[in-house]
């Protein structure tokens, strides 16, 4: 996911002075990059995925950041109590199964005068556009999951304001923001969403599955490549540990 065109979410993070942080699920490393551009000040950062191969590229990438890098689970986070002032997690909570051990963490993990950023796409009042990148996003879903990696379709933004609610959040602010991009025929995002695609399917191979949902990525490829695509909207919730 690329966020530099997110000017919305980027106006509101320019506002934070950020202390330590950390990105929970960081990947490799796209978000943090663009937090880090964005915070009117931090002191350092931590990312933290469970993933090496996405690490090592995350590593690469922020080599000039002051950053360091962790291999590990969201669920369970080698970190003292109150170790960060800004604890991250962007596009990755449809990723974890156990929301409530996440949340637990994340609450764990910040300081009582800290914040809690959560960021995660949605899927609702789509473009035409946006409704390619559905199909797409749904389609990894279904392929990771055969997989064997949990990876649920994407949240409503009832679900997402639901699941804050259910586990009492301490939401103080809230806000739907998009990509302010309008290149839908994009041919660098076109080639990496198909390039992906092709290389979820060829795990496949083996399995009798495989010319099923090798004919899928053909006819979602079909689509991008003819009507264009847009990244969802996201919503982000800004919440302050219960313990204040």
């Amino acid at each position: 996911m690329i966020y530099d065109t997110m000017i919305e979410l980027q106006s509101r993070l320019m506002k934070i002075n950020a202390g330590s942080v950390i990105d929970v699920a960081c990947g490799k490393g796209e978000f943090l990059r663009f937090a880090l551009r964005s915070f009117n000040s931090y002191r350092m950062a931590v990312g933290i995925d469970a993933d090496v191969e996405l690490l090592l590229q995350a590593r690469r990438d922020l080599y000039e950041y002051p950053v360091s890098f962790v291999i590990g689970s969201a669920l369970s986070m080698p970190f003292l109590k109150e170790s960060f002032s800004t604890v991250m997690l962007s596009n990755s909570l449809h990723h974890i199964e156990d929301h409530n051990r996440l949340f637990s963490e994340m609450l764990r993990i910040c300081r009582p005068d800290g914040i809690i950023l959560i960021n995660e796409m949605i899927y609702d009042n789509l473009s035409e556009y946006q409704e390619s990148h559905k199909l797409y996003h749904h389609f990894l879903a279904e392929l990771e999951n055969l997989l064997g990696h949990y990876h649920r379709e994407t949240f409503t933004e009832k679900e997402l304001q639901y699941l804050v609610k259910e586990y009492n959040l301490n939401v103080v602010d809230y806000f739907v923001h998009e990509d302010s991009s309008k290149d839908f025929l994009n041919p660098e995002e076109i080639n990496r969403m198909t390039g992906k695609m092709n290389q979820r399917v060829s795990l496949l191979k083996n399995n009798d599955s495989y010319y099923l949902y090798l004919n899928k990525a053909r006819d979602i490829e079909k689509r991008i490549r003819k009507t264009g695509v847009h990244r969802p909207k996201h919503a982000a919730f800004i919440i302050k540990p219960s313990h204040i």
